[in-house]
């Protein structure tokens, strides 16, 4: 079994603006995807996004905080800098290199697994927002 959750199964869990948004960050012009860290970077403001999707700032904004609930998206943001947008292309692994955690997670039903990835993806989010800010 494998131990690596792809995006398309966490984004089976989210909105269709949220899955919608998804594909526009991935796909705009400006994205850039980085084959070592499975993440897409871009600089690209929710209006801009609004106006890709054709839908209202409003809309872009709830679907970038769907995505950010469940760890797709990270938005970074510092002073002196322009916001950075980042999306998790590749997939996410979750497999434990500590065996009785291994074997266990072989054992997890699927849907599991997937709530394991986005778990881990939210709490590592959550630590890089916060270091980028200087709230730690």
């Amino acid at each position: 079994m494998s131990l690596e959750i792809p995006v398309d199964e966490i984004l089976a869990r989210v909105p269709e603006r949220a899955r919608t948004a998804y594909t526009n960050l991935v796909t705009h012009q400006d994205s850039r995807f980085d084959e070592h860290t499975g993440w897409s970077c871009a600089y690209v403001t929710q209006q801009d996004l609004a106006d890709e999707m054709k839908v209202c700032l409003r809309t872009a904004t709830r679907a970038v905080s769907d995505l950010r609930a469940i760890g797709l998206v990270r938005v970074l943001v510092w002073p002196g800098a322009r916001t950075e947008t980042q999306v998790r292309v590749g997939a996410v692994p979750v497999a434990s290199v500590f065996g009785p955690i291994r074997a266990a997670q072989e054992r997890m039903p699927h849907h599991q697994l997937v709530d394991c990835a986005i778990r881990m993806l939210v709490k590592s989010n959550r630590q890089l927002e916060e270091h980028m800010s200087g709230n730690e």
